[in-house]
């Protein structure tokens, strides 16, 4: 199983080795897709983790145990529909067609195809289209 999520580290956590346990004990792998951390060491990581299902949601388990947020995520970009035009513009930036015009010329987002790159949300007038974290 193959799985985004987005974890969030308060103050005074983001120094232990999470990963490490989830590595070891929990038996998964994982691609860090994006992260932040600022000043006051609190962050953000962007995670596709991957594993059998029980092992992903018991080490989902231990991070919030830890005090560490999780959020599942489909896509690390959001389409605001209300600010969204439908021009197209963010499609002809798309490679792998998550963002596509139906037969109605509506923007549909295909969450599940997005890699993340961003491109969309530089290519987007309105800025209707934002990154996640």
């Amino acid at each position: 199983m193959i799985k985004k999520i987005l974890l969030s580290f308060p103050q005074g956590v983001a120094g232990k080795p999470m990963a490490m346990e989830l590595i070891k004990t929990y038996n998964l792998d994982f691609n860090i897709l994006k992260a932040s951390i600022d000043d006051n060491i609190k962050g953000t990581l962007l995670l596709e983790i991957m594993g059998e299902e029980a092992d992903i949601n018991a080490g989902i388990i231990f991070l919030r145990q830890n005090r560490i947020g999780v959020q599942d995520i489909l896509s690390g970009v959001d389409v605001d529909e209300e600010e969204c035009v439908d021009c197209g513009a963010c499609t002809a930036v798309c490679t792998v067609n998550a963002l596509e015009m139906d037969e109605n010329w509506k923007l549909v987002h295909h969450k599940d195809k997005c890699l993340e790159c961003m491109l969309c949300v530089k290519a987007c007038p309105t800025r209707a289209i934002h990154a996640l974290i």
